[in-house]
């Protein structure tokens, strides 16, 4: 990802500073600003749009193929299916915040492995990665773009139960994922030995930790409030306030469910509230028909 890719992300997506009382110590929230009044889901819509090479192309193939079809070829790896049911959407929008805020790597391109796009991508929405004093954290995250934050959440959990329920199956995809780790700029042959262990090295479950970023979106009933009284601004007082009794809100639905855990498994949920998910989906939909020619 170029350097003027990471600042438009930072020039468009903010993280939300606020002392919550409902949120786990490493929840997040991040926001868009205004422009004019307007909630700035356009300018995501075409942030999101110039990843998807980033998130769908290895780092080999982005180094190979003509920067001319990096679209073309990205764009065929997004699911055929329905706009309002696929989840690449929400997986390319957790891969931003992972790739920029959180500064963990992919370490897969999930989106390569499915034998057709017709498929959604199969067991964790992302493969990601950090390394700290030699010890591996692997990164397997799960993704709901939804425009109802109950659905959202329920959703989350559903997938949750499934995959954090089954250590076995766990190990199943692990393995599936350690004969396709990518080396790229963050993997020297040392780093890349030592993810390869983590992965399908045999460790015990008990010893390989792994977090799982969840990201759940909504529409904002007062960002939509915002937007309508065209005098928004998310460095003002009132905005924050009024959002984080929102966002405290969410937290309090999602910390009502038993969410599972295991002994070196750790959930970290991520909110983006937002002022329409299916506008957004729609415009994005626009977008990938037309990179898709």
């Amino acid at each position: 990802m170029d350097s003027s890719l990471k600042d438009r992300i930072k020039n468009q997506i903010f993280k939300f500073e606020a002392n919550l009382t409902n949120s786990g110590e490493e929840d997040s929230v991040y926001t868009l600003d205004f422009e004019s009044g307007r909630y700035r889901q356009r300018e995501l819509v075409g942030l999101i749009r110039d990843i998807v090479p980033f998130f769908a192309l290895t780092e080999e193939e982005i180094k190979t193929i003509d920067r001319s079809d990096w679209n073309r070829q990205s764009f065929t790896r997004v699911s055929d299916a329905n706009e309002n049911s696929k989840g690449d959407y929400g997986e390319l929008l957790l891969f931003v915040l992972l790739s920029s805020f959180y500064a963990v790597p992919k370490f897969v391109t999930k989106a390569r492995l499915r034998s057709t796009t017709r498929e959604q991508i199969k067991g964790f929405d992302c493969a990601h990665f950090s390394v700290d004093k030699g010890k591996v954290v692997l990164w397997l995250g799960e993704a709901k773009f939804h425009k109802d934050l109950s659905g959202a959440i329920s959703s989350a959990y559903s997938s949750l139960q499934d995959h954090l329920n089954d250590s076995e199956r766990i190990k199943s995809e692990l393995k599936l994922l350690g004969g396709e780790i990518e080396i790229n700029k963050t993997l020297d042959s040392d780093t890349y030995n030592l993810l390869k262990s983590y992965v399908s090295g045999g460790r015990s479950l008990d010893k390989v930790d792994i977090t799982v970023p969840v990201l759940i979106t909504y529409d904002s009933k007062h960002i939509n409030s915002c937007s309508v009284e065209n005098c928004a601004d998310i460095e003002l007082d009132d905005f924050k306030g009024k959002l984080k009794t929102e966002i405290d809100n969410c937290f309090g639905k999602i910390y009502k469910k038993n969410w599972p855990i295991g002994k070196s498994i750790k959930l970290v949920f991520i909110i983006v509230p937002l002022e329409s998910v299916s506008e957004m989906k729609g415009q994005i939909n626009i977008v990938e028909q037309a990179m898709k020619f």
